[in-house]
């Protein structure tokens, strides 16, 4: 489809849109000259135009092309809560949540017409806090497997490749959608996990430092594990015993008891410890901690240090720039790019499907026809 043929948009979903927005009919006007054409339906858009509309009213592109408007309770239908009450949440993370969940979505029932099973067979039993041997011994993770890998990145990646072997997607991101304008928070939220049998869909937000998202990463795979979603829940309860497996499963005690010597500098081995397992040197502090190797004044010493450096360096994304291909590789993943690829060209789905499924790229689509999966154009 090229960007400038034109598009039909139904008129509920402009007046949808433009609600959300919460904008002035005015502002959009000035902008958009033609809006009132485009509502009666006298006058199209071009494919270019819809997009620009949706980013400048700050909706999910792919949401202009449904045939009715998104359910306006979407989060309280489909997500947990704490104590059945919606907590305040940014329209960014809102929107995010929308686009990812339309995307698992499909994927499951797509998957499910395709013969695929449950990713987490009934054999596999309760998993419990005692279980980090199950949660490596799944993924086929040695418990050396971290000195495989010379930093943070290549480690990410390959705990990444390791969850999308078992059908597990993941997705990430620094902003909403392809909306360049709309950064993702990372003090607000780092990741989340979407939970389904058969397409869960790990997010993490590429905002976060490389170590960050490795902990995020498997953070979610436990929740994964214990088959519930990570989206709303009590912090107080579950997030602190999960992030206590997380640790376990990325630092074990036992090998920080052969590294470990009380005879040096603490400073400089949570330093090395940080290099050695790939993560921050805040969850190297807090694991000693636990482990009754270092007192609370050297843990909050840590934290001070991970503020003030935060602070510094603000935040980042790091999937914002350079290569579009690859920055978009890297945010939809191999395995839903096959997917929709697959379900395009035999024919189980429409073409203008596909390219929403791919934030409304066409040219994103032809490219990683060719490139990734050999699908000759």
């Amino acid at each position: 489809m090229a960007t400038g043929s034109k598009v039909e948009v139904s008129k509920d979903i402009y007046l949808w849109a433009i609600e959300e927005s919460q904008k002035d009919f005015m502002e959009i006007k000035n902008r958009f000259s033609k809006i009132e054409a485009w509502i009666s339906g006298r006058e199209h858009p071009t494919f270019r135009q819809v997009e620009r509309l949706a980013n400048f009213l700050g909706v999910p592109l792919g949401y202009m092309f449904l045939n009715e408007p998104p359910r306006t309770n979407i989060i309280e239908s489909e997500f947990r809560t704490i104590g059945n009450k919606i907590p305040e949440i940014s329209k960014d993370l809102q929107d995010t949540l929308y686009i990812m969940a339309r995307k698992k979505d499909w994927l499951s029932e797509y998957r499910k017409e395709k013969g695929w099973k449950k990713l987490l067979p009934d054999s596999f039993g309760d998993f419990s806090k005692g279980s980090v041997h199950r949660a490596r011994e799944y993924l086929g993770l040695d418990e050396f497997w971290y000195k495989q890998h010379r930093d943070k990145s290549s480690a990410f990646k390959y705990l990444r490749k390791k969850l999308e072997s078992k059908g597990i997607i993941v997705m990430q991101s620094g902003i909403v959608g392809s909306n360049n304008h709309r950064k993702l928070n990372v003090n607000e939220f780092r990741g989340f996990l979407l939970y389904d049998d058969i397409a869960p869909l790990i997010f993490i937000n590429s905002n976060d430092s490389e170590a960050g998202k490795i902990f995020t990463l498997i953070h979610e795979y436990i929740h994964f594990l214990l088959q519930e979603d990570d989206v709303f829940v009590n912090k107080d309860c579950d997030e602190t015993n999960i992030n206590m497996i997380t640790a376990d499963f990325l630092i074990p005690a036992s090998h920080v008891q052969k590294q470990w010597d009380n005879n040096r500098s603490e400073l400089k081995q949570i330093d090395e410890l940080s290099r050695l397992f790939h993560v921050s040197r805040l969850a190297v502090a807090i694991r000693l901690k636990d482990m009754n190797k270092i007192s609370q004044h050297v843990v909050d010493t840590i934290k001070k240090q991970t503020e003030v450096m935060q602070s510094k360096m603000g935040e980042r994304e790091s999937d914002g720039g350079g290569n579009y291909y690859l920055t978009s590789r890297s945010r939809l993943g191999d395995s839903f790019l096959e997917a929709v690829i697959q379900g395009a060209e035999s024919g189980d789905i429409s073409y203008t499907y596909a390219f929403n499924l791919l934030d409304g790229s066409a040219k994103l689509y032809d490219y990683f026809k060719e490139e990734l999966f050999g699908y000759e154009g």
